[in-house]
């Protein structure tokens, strides 16, 4: 990674070089990276601010040129995300990583040798990679894909357009439909290469949660699964859209994909198969036919897949299920097993 560079030894002697936390571009670093809090002066309201990103990179980065400091790292990494995306995560990650395996006895913060080598200052700055409204929110809102002139899906996108995230006043959420055709726009390429950056980045995170375990243990370690496990999301969503292998002829279909119930390219052989087809069609209009109808008919077939038939007709013709209750003599929630 292009950050490893930044792990190695300085001197002999020194090996992390002098701490610079009185130093007065670290100062001005820690502050930029806090951002500018809303603030409100009578009738005046001035509203919060985003860090300095490119601020926050140029100071981190100079200064860990002259000192192995973690929680440099931690801030560079940041910076790199929300510069350079996930490429940008996975280079920090791996930094921290690179540190902790072969610097940690002369890393800055020290330990403590007051109080036993107390590691808590290193275990507070990995703790900063997972909260949720740091690291984690910017990774939540960095394109997954970026396809012009549809525009990009994050992770916070999916959620919007699931449901599971509300949109703040000045944004909207977007549909699954147009989530899709983002992603059908895309470079399957980019794709492949995104899914792997955020493969190296997951490994990294679990490696780091190992090292520090190996360091101070188990009671004093912390648990980063909040990372890798929006990690590991990121690059599903991603496996889940890259283009299938190719099948040569309709009989060419293995024993495994049978075993799996994978159908070959094309054929649908399963409810699944059905859904995507139905996503398919509603990002094809999405992008070619903004505004037909279409698409509310096909989201509304697509939300019908799993209903029985009692459910489709509460759902279809409401009037019509006490007609069906008196006939067949049923009267029971039509969505009780009983």
């Amino acid at each position: 990674m292009y950050l490893n560079h930044l792990a190695e030894p300085l001197t002999a002697d020194a090996p992390c070089g002098e701490s610079l936390e009185y130093d007065a571009d670290y100062l001005a670093l820690e502050e930029e990276v806090q951002g500018k809090p809303e603030v409100e002066y009578g009738s005046t309201l001035t509203q919060a601010t985003a860090a300095d990103w490119k601020r926050v990179h140029h100071l981190s980065l100079a200064l860990a040129e002259r000192s192995r400091d973690l929680r440099l790292a931690a801030h560079l990494t940041r910076a790199e995300l929300n510069l350079n995306g996930f490429p940008g995560l996975a280079a920090g990650l791996a930094l921290i990583e690179t540190l902790l395996a072969d610097q940690w006895a002369h890393l800055h913060p020290q330990l403590d040798p007051e109080d036993d080598h107390d590691p808590q200052l290193r275990v507070n700055t990995l703790a900063s990679l997972c909260e949720t409204a740091g690291l984690l929110h910017d990774l939540r809102t960095t394109p997954l894909v970026d396809a012009a002139p549809l525009g990009s899906v994050s992770l916070r996108d999916i959620d919007l357009a699931n449901g599971e995230a509300s949109a703040t006043s000045d944004s909207q959420s977007p549909s699954l439909a147009m989530i899709e055709a983002v992603f059908q726009q895309a470079a399957p390429e980019h794709l492949a290469d995104t899914l792997a950056t955020l493969e190296h980045a997951w490994h990294s995170s679990q490696r780091i949660e190992s090292l520090l375990t190996e360091h101070v243990g188990f009671t004093s370690a912390i648990d980063l699964s909040a990372l890798s496990t929006a990690l590991r999301r990121a690059a599903e969503v991603l496996r889940q859209r890259l283009p299938a292998t190719p099948v040569d002829t309709p009989q060419a279909v293995t024993p495994q994909a049978r075993a799996t119930g994978a159908s070959p390219r094309g054929e649908i052989a399963s409810r699944e198969d059905v859904r995507q087809t139905l996503d398919r069609l509603c990002a094809y209009f999405a992008v070619h036919e903004p505004g037909s109808p279409v698409p509310l008919l096909l989201q509304r077939a697509r939300k019908l897949l799993d209903l029985n038939f009692i459910e489709l007709l509460q759902d279809l013709a409401p009037d019509g299920l006490a007609q069906m209750a008196m006939v067949s003599g049923v009267r029971d929630d039509p969505r009780s097993d009983d």
